[in-house]
């Protein structure tokens, strides 16, 4: 069995994606794995990196796509500036069209995933006719309401198995990208909404023992003790995050610590939950200090936007 991974990724979330690779590889040793990293920049460092990251997983190839030109045609919805747009999400989009025209099949996974159980049952699957498998996302179906759809069926696009014969044959890359131009505004998860948009529900949904979607500050509903293959973490709470969840932080500090990119720090959180949140774990650990600078800046952020919204009422009267 081969498996074929993509990411799509700008120049600050290689490390990332590189990790996330390092957990792929980890749990397909022996088995061939083909690595296709869609980019928006890549620094010379990092490069440096795949090519250390090769001589750690033999079993592995590493190929690279420079997707910015592509990037800088996409056409944008009339009152949406470029610039307040982080472009590189398309970059999932218009992978299909980037990866070698031989490839009948790939996983996509966004950065912020790790591997943590074997590969095989998700690449087999059989897709039944669809030309993608995807998790559900949650309150789906008001977002399928949302972007005009008539069903209750949306899927987060962070992890998708693509049929991409079928994908090309339905021309998805640019109903897509002509459907963001078109109701771009209207849509707040922005290539995601597009995608689901043109799809309208034929997808086949993947369940939680393929991917388990989760918060790394707040998994409060996720079964460790169950079988996974794929983590994906959500919204502001990443594991990279410095004392996120011990329960995914520990096991993605394994995996960073046997990557290319073991030298990688933990950053330090800046949103007030993820700042409160922080602030719990440390204090679970009798980190104190810790525990009471994430408090006390969570608090001032909290301070910070009440004195902001007091401000603009007192404007509007």
């Amino acid at each position: 069995m081969r498996c074929e991974i993509a990411f799509g990724v700008d120049a600050r979330y290689v490390k990332y994606a590189g990790i996330a690779m390092t957990s792929a590889a980890m749990q397909s040793e022996g088995e061939k794995v083909g690595f296709h990293l869609v980019c928006d920049g890549i620094e010379d460092a990092d490069r440096k990196r795949l090519e250390a990251f090769l001589a750690a997983f033999p079993w592995t190839d590493v190929h690279i796509y420079d997707a910015r030109a592509a990037l800088d045609a996409i056409p944008f919805p009339s009152g949406i500036p470029r610039e307040r747009i982080n472009r590189s999400v398309f970059t999932r989009i218009l992978m299909p069209e980037l990866v070698p025209h031989s490839l009948d099949r790939i996983l996509y996974l966004d950065a912020d995933t790790l591997c943590v159980g074997s590969m095989g049952a998700l690449w087999s699957l059989d897709l039944a006719g669809a030309s993608i498998a995807a998790a559900p996302e949650g309150e789906a179906q008001r977002k399928a309401l949302r972007i005009g759809r008539k069903g209750s069926a949306y899927f987060n696009a962070g992890v998708m198995l693509i049929d991409l014969v079928r994908w090309r044959a339905q021309n998805l890359t640019e109903r897509t990208l002509t459907a963001w131009e078109e109701h771009g505004a209207l849509f707040p998860l922005l290539e995601q909404d597009a995608l689901n948009h043109v799809l309208d529900g034929d997808f086949l949904l993947l369940g939680r023992n393929y991917v388990q979607m989760m918060d790394a500050f707040a998994p409060w509903d996720v079964d460790f003790s169950a079988r996974h293959t794929i983590w994906h973490f959500l919204n502001e709470g990443k594991p990279w995050i410095r004392y996120a969840d011990p329960r995914v932080r520990e096991p993605y500090w394994q995996v960073a610590r046997r990557s290319p990119w073991s030298d990688l720090t933990p950053s330090e959180p800046w949103e007030t939950r993820i700042a409160y949140l922080a602030g719990c774990h440390a204090e679970q650990a009798e980190d104190y200090r810790a525990a009471a600078q994430y408090f006390h800046a969570a608090a001032e952020r909290l301070m910070q936007f009440y004195l902001e919204q007091t401000s603009k009422m007192n404007q509007s009267e």
